[in-house]
This record gives structure tokens, C-alpha cells and sequence, in this order.
């Protein structure tokens, strides 16, 4: 087999760069995957999951996701829809089949692994199949090799016989068993398995959260790509930037957002020490501050029938709990040595904050489009995880650079203005000639932000010597 790319990886993040470039050029393309369906790491993800960003702008460029409109039911009644896994597996499920597939120009290799210099693997059959490859491999697979899923991942403490000790994807299937439950995990995973509880009509007394870290919240409320919130979503992010322009060190930042309400914890006696943009509506928020059950020692190492060992003490175990595993980590490198475009290997990663899909359709565009290595290597500085606000400041200072530099090229912005992936598509789209207050307000981030590039690298300083 012959053909342009080769393409490891069908989830997210690999179906939005070969979207883009199917559309905006003639390649062929293979694309491999370890799974069964197109979807990544959403064929394992929790059967309750959903987006924990606004369907609007995820998927791929050229198929919306969802209809554009505000939630009319439960819990985050009022705020703009969020996909279910289900329906996402739909949809990616629907657009290799009757979007990518029918141009003839795409073969998808699913129950395959690419084992190097073109050679794959099939899963099932053992058979290998050899791709000369004409222009680049793309390596879609960056974040699946640093994140682990609750399905999927190694669990790192010892559970001894009897005790009961699930994955989240298990919770729905044996809860109706159990009468008290211990949530093990203190992020977005473990927050989401306390809501699911709450929600299935769990008493909160039942409920007992071990939380080895505090973190920083997005409140979704405040950040709302659509244009009904167009004044307190803007109004949320001048905040936000004038306090990267102004404030002297990390904490006064976070303190400054908080109270704004653009970042939240869900106890306000502890100091969160941890931020991986976790994102929850205050409705939410309220629900898991009324668990009370929180137990601080550190991680898991042990649990046996009558108590958790953590690293930092002993908890003492009553009755027959389920133990929820939500303890799956994050560890994508920051190190900014990484190339996105680097020779014939293109590696999909975050060139815009915690927005793959975003940020891989764009790395598509600038390989198909008509630029320079010059412009592709400064368009794409990597902006990669975060685990701590310092963490996430550094980020975006280089997410405000990389915006800087896509809008001083007209091509990348109005591809960038364009995008359906892009957020702020979604929130200026209805703006017109006559909006000048909204425009003004949209114009005057551009100092802020350029003030926040200079201020921010003193606010690590000043925070790291204290």
C-alpha cells in the first residue's frame, strides 16, 4: 500500500487533522487504530460521561456536533448542550463512514498497530501490512501514550480478596448492590462519579471522597462560547487577562479569579495545589461541596476489609463499601523542546490550551496550506498539559504568543475565524458593523494580553521564591 500519510491513532485528535486534510487537499491517507471503532479513548470511556466543553466546538471542522443549543433539563438546565459519549461515538462513527471514507482517499485500519517505518500489525489476524508512506507519518497518538482512561489503566494500590473495587465504566452496572460508596480520586473523573451518585438519588451521607489533592475549577457559567453570554463570557476572560497583566504572583491570580467566579474549589478552607481545567457549572459545584465525607491523607496504597492505607495515614473502613477507582492520571510532558513539525514526523499536539481537536485541525491546515517551515514552526509552539495554576500560567503565555503570531498572518486567522472548532467563532458569529460596545471590548484584550505576556514570567518568578 502506497499512500501520502500515515496516520496512528483515530481518535479525536487524528479524525480532526485527517478531516481538515481530506477537505482542504487531494492526499491519500491511512489511518491505524488499536480499537474497533473510531473514538480514541471515548470506545473506553464511563458509559455517563459527557463533553466538558460546549458541542459546539468539538468533533472536526467540516461536521457539527449536537444543534447548537442550550440545555433544556437536569442539572445544567439553561447552559449550552454537552455531548454524551454515545452520541459521540456516533458521530465519529458517521463521519468515517459516510464523510471520509466514500472520497476513496482514506483507508482505516482499525484492529491494527503501527509497529514503526510503516509496518502494521493487525490485531486480530496477526497479519502485517506494509505503507510506503510519500510526505509524513502523524503521530495521533501523543496523548493516549500519557493519559490513563478508568477502563484501561493499572490500578496503583493493592486491594485485598472481599473487598469490592471497581472502575467508574462498572459503577452503573453493580451500585444497586452496595448502600455506601468511596470515591477514590479527587479529579474531574472522580468529581463526575460523586455527581452521578448524587444525581441517581445516592444519599450524600453514603458517600466518602478521598481526595489526595485540592484543584482549581473553571466554572462553566463564566465561559460560555455562545451568543446569549457574550457579555459575561467576555467580560470573564478580561478579568481573567487583566489579572495575568497586573497580579504579582500565582496566588494573588488565583485568589483574583476566584473572585470573579471564573475559578472555583469545591472547599474554600483548603488550598488547591492542582489545575487541570476541570470544568463544572455552579449547580454542580453546589452538589459536590454538600459531600462531607472527605478524606485528606494522600494517595491510596492499600485497602483490605477494615481500612485504607494511604500515605499518610490510616482511614478505618465500616460495613461493605464499593470502592470507586477514579485515580487514572495525566502526565503529559510540558517540555517545550517538542516539535510539532519535525522533518517527515508531525505530532499532533496542543498548540492552543486543553483544545486538541482545535489544535489538530490547525497543525492540518498549516501542513496543507501554503507555508514555510518558518511560519509552521512558530504557529505551533507547544502549549501542552498542566498540572498546577504556575503550570497552566506558563501555557497560556505561549497560547497568547502563538495567537499573536496566527493573527499576524492573514491566512491563519481568517482560517482561524472560520473554524467551527474554534470558540470564539461561535460567540462573535452574530456580531455586526453596528455592535461597536461588544467589538470594543473584543479589541481591547489584544493589549491585555500582550501586557500579560510580559507580566506573567514575574509572577513565576516572584511566586517560585516565596
Amino acid at each position: 500500500m502506497e499512500v501520502d500519510y500515515l496516520i496512528s491513532g483515530a481518535g479525536a485528535s487524528g479524525l480532526a487533522f485527517l478531516d481538515t486534510l481530506v477537505h482542504e487537499s487531494d492526499a491519500t491517507v491511512a489511518i491505524v487504530d488499536r480499537r474497533d471503532a473510531p473514538g480514541g479513548h471515548w470506545v473506553d470511556a464511563y458509559p455517563f460521561v459527557n463533553l466538558h466543553q460546549p458541542s459546539s466546538f468539538y468533533g472536526v471542522n467540516s461536521k457539527p456536533l449536537g444543534q447548537n443549543r442550550l440545555t433544556a433539563t437536569g442539572i445544567n438546565r439553561g447552559l449550552p448542550e454537552v455531548a454524551s459519549k454515545h452520541e459521540i461515538l456516533h458521530y465519529f462513527r458517521d463521519l468515517m463512514d459516510n464523510t471520509l471514507l466514500p472520497t476513496g482517499r482514506v483507508t482505516y485500519l482499525k484492529n491494527s498497530e503501527h509497529l514503526g517505518d510503516g509496518r502494521v500489525r493487525s490485531l486480530v489476524t496477526g497479519e502485517e501490512t506494509q505503507i510506503t508512506v510519500r510526505k509524513k507519518f502523524v503521530d495521533a497518538g501523543y496523548f493516549g501514550e500519557h493519559i490513563t482512561i478508568p477502563a484501561t489503566h493499572d490500578r496503583p494500590f493493592d486491594v485485598d480478596p472481599g473487598v469490592d473495587c471497581v472502575p467508574l465504566n462498572d459503577l452503573p452496572k453493580v451500585a444497586s448492590q452496595h448502600e455506601d460508596f468511596v470515591v477514590l480520586g479527587a479529579g474531574k473523573t472522580a468529581m463526575d462519579a460523586v455527581l452521578w451518585l448524587l444525581e441517581t438519588g445516592i444519599p450524600q451521607d453514603k458517600i466518602t471522597w478521598v481526595r489526595p489533592n485540592d484543584y482549581w475549577i473553571f466554572q462553566r457559567d463564566f465561559i460560555v462560547p455562545h451568543r446569549d453570554f457574550f457579555d459575561v463570557t467576555v467580560d470573564s476572560i478580561r478579568h481573567e487577562t487583566e489579572s495575568l497583566a497586573t497580579s504579582k504572583t500565582v496566588e494573588e491570580h488565583c485568589l483574583r479569579l476566584e473572585a470573579e467566579g471564573r475559578w472555583q474549589r469545591i472547599d474554600r478552607d483548603y488550598w488547591p495545589t492542582r489545575f487541570h481545567a476541570a470544568t463544572c457549572s455552579n449547580a454542580e459545584l453546589e452538589a459536590l461541596r454538600t459531600v462531607e465525607n472527605v478524606v485528606r491523607l494522600g494517595r491510596v496504597k492499600r485497602i483490605t476489609a477494615t481500612q485504607m492505607e494511604l500515605a499518610e495515614g490510616t482511614h478505618p473502613i465500616s460495613g461493605q463499601p464499593l470502592f470507586v477507582d477514579c485515580t487514572g492520571a495525566a502526565n503529559i510532558s510540558l517540555d517545550r523542546k517538542l516539535k510539532v513539525f519535525d522533518g517527515n514526523v508531525i505530532t499532533l499536539m496542543l498548540v492552543r490550551p486543553f483544545q486538541p481537536v482545535f489544535s489538530s485541525a490547525l497543525i492540518a491546515h498549516l501542513e496543507c496550506g501554503d507555508y514555510n517551515d518558518t511560519i509552521r514552526q512558530f504557529a505551533t509552539q507547544v502549549t501542552n498539559f498542566h498540572h498546577t495554576p504556575a503550570d497552566y500560567i506558563a501555557v497560556q503565555r505561549q497560547g497568547f504568543m502563538n495567537q499573536y503570531m496566527w493573527n499576524q498572518n492573514p491566512a491563519i486567522r481568517a482560517w482561524v475565524d472560520a473554524s467551527r472548532l474554534n470558540a470564539g467563532t461561535h460567540l462573535t458569529a452574530h456580531l455586526t458593523r453596528e455592535d461597536t460596545e461588544q467589538i470594543g471590548k473584543l479589541k481591547s484584550l489584544g493589549a491585555l494580553m500582550a501586557q500579560a505576556v510580559d507580566n506573567i514570567p514575574k509572577m513565576l518568578a516572584a511566586s517560585a521564591d516565596s
